[in-house]
């Protein structure tokens, strides 16, 4: 028996509506009556996941910025932390500018960026107005991100094209920064954290600070940013929507994140 399930966030436990299931939420929560641990692993910062964690109330660990972060919810104490260097973050800043790519970073509880047109941000904005004012988004628009990563932790950059090829050609020439790690963390966004930080990573250290075997963890996912999350898991589960790269590597395949894939597969393992 699995004593512990994490699950990615959006293109996984969300459907295409950014929204949970019914049939996810009770899953979810089946899972904490059956003694099993519950964790999210994903790209945003754990304040991104606030109505989420409010809906589903067995979530008390999320391991956020793609590794990066990892923080007891329940508590707000900061599990790890694994920040971006100043100098690195300014070798990928232009880097970014050359490839023509908008970006911005993940501080430790806030958003921030210099362009308030950036896609991505504007994205956040319009999600804020549908969210109560304590679940919102930290959003910060400086004048210079330059010189705001000069005086502050940064643990992402988050860089967006609609078309992944530019991503991927991006990020051949960012892996090739000393102490970065560029990945995609979804069909239009890149994800660069400091070189060895991964959900992977963070999920090592976790379990080995709760007393649980990786073999007995099963990780969803549906991005390349989760396949070595996958990979460590003692099950890895790939989304039926997952990109083809992450099927390869799985150890399974369930249903569509629009098709109830991780209710579907909790169900088939600890029963309804």
């Amino acid at each position: 028996m699995y004593q512990m399930v994490v699950t990615d966030l959006d293109g996984t436990l969300l459907n295409s509506k950014n929204q949970i299931s019914d049939r996810n939420e009770t899953a979810i929560r089946n899972l904490q009556r059956k003694g099993v641990m519950v964790a999210a692993a994903t790209g945003r910062l754990d304040v991104m996941t606030k109505p989420y964690l409010k809906q589903l109330k067995v979530i008390d660990v999320v391991i956020g910025c793609d590794g990066a972060v990892t923080r007891d919810v329940s508590t707000g104490t900061r599990i790890s932390g694994i920040p971006l260097a100043e100098s690195i973050c300014l070798q990928a800043f232009e880097v970014l500018k050359h490839h023509g790519l908008p970006y911005y970073v993940f501080s430790e509880d806030e958003l921030v960026g210099d362009d308030p047109e950036n896609e991505r941000l504007v994205i956040h904005r319009k999600f804020n107005r549908r969210l109560d004012a304590e679940d919102r988004i930290p959003i910060r628009i400086v004048k210079d991100l330059e010189e705001y990563v000069k005086h502050a932790q940064v643990y992402k950059i988050v860089a967006s094209h609609e078309d992944k090829r530019f991503l991927d050609d991006a990020a051949k020439e960012l892996n090739m920064i000393e102490g970065l790690s560029a990945v995609r963390s979804g069909p239009r966004v890149l994800a660069l954290k400091a070189e060895g930080v991964s959900k992977a990573s963070a999920l090592k250290q976790l379990v080995n600070e709760l007393g649980i075997p990786l073999e007995k963890v099963a990780a969803f996912g549906d991005e390349v940013n989760d396949i070595d999350m996958l990979k460590a898991a003692g099950l890895g589960i790939a989304m039926g929507n997952a990109d083809p790269e992450v099927k390869r590597y799985a150890d399974c395949v369930t249903l569509s994140n629009d098709e109830d894939g991780v209710a579907v597969k909790i169900e088939e393992l600890f029963g309804e």
